[in-house]
């Protein structure tokens, strides 16, 4: 049986990574604005967020600060208990947990400590597209969610399957 401990260590580098990365980025990109990576694609600038996910609500006249975080903190407790209840061998439910308990836990962070998110991550293509600014723990929730919903699909196939019963090759009818 596979121990639960490296689930919550998962999660707890993440938050560790995604706390650094910021704190370095207020450091050197926030006097600076952005450093360009991969000119036309991908840079590293500064920014602030107010809202949520790809700054939705940014630009609210309403103080969401504490209502975001209020949400956060329920969502992070929804997630340490399931987190906490799966069996620790279904590992890709308990990574996709552990990494949604990492992001939830880092913008929480950033949204009490300073009211707002620190973003950095900046991808774009050229000046056509640009996709909004984000961060280590944005990425950690959108891949932890993706990975979520795979597993939730797989399980409900192989429940499906299940149900149906063996495949008629399998049950020995119509064979001859």
């Amino acid at each position: 049986m596979r121990s639960k401990s490296i689930y919550f260590l998962l999660s707890a580098a993440v938050l560790m990574a995604d706390q650094l990365t910021k704190a370095w980025a207020t450091a050197s990109l926030k006097p600076i604005g952005s450093i360009e990576i991969i000119p036309g694609v991908f840079r590293l600038s500064y920014a602030l967020n107010r809202g949520v996910a790809f700054s939705i609500l940014a630009d609210s006249e309403l103080e969401i600060r504490w209502v975001l975080a209020s949400i956060s903190i329920g969502a992070a407790v929804m997630v340490l208990g399931y987190l906490s209840r799966t069996s620790p061998s279904r590992a890709r439910m308990n990574g996709s947990l552990a990494l949604l308990l990492a992001g939830i836990v880092g913008n929480l962070i950033d949204r009490v400590r300073l009211g707002e998110v620190v973003d950095f991550l900046d991808f774009h293509w050229v000046d056509r597209f640009t996709w909004p600014t984000f961060n280590l723990a944005d990425a950690a929730i959108c891949i932890g969610a993706a990975l979520l919903a795979l597993e939730l699909l797989r399980e409900e196939r192989a429940d499906s399957l299940k149900a149906q019963g063996p495949a008629p090759e399998e049950s020995g009818i119509g064979s001859d």
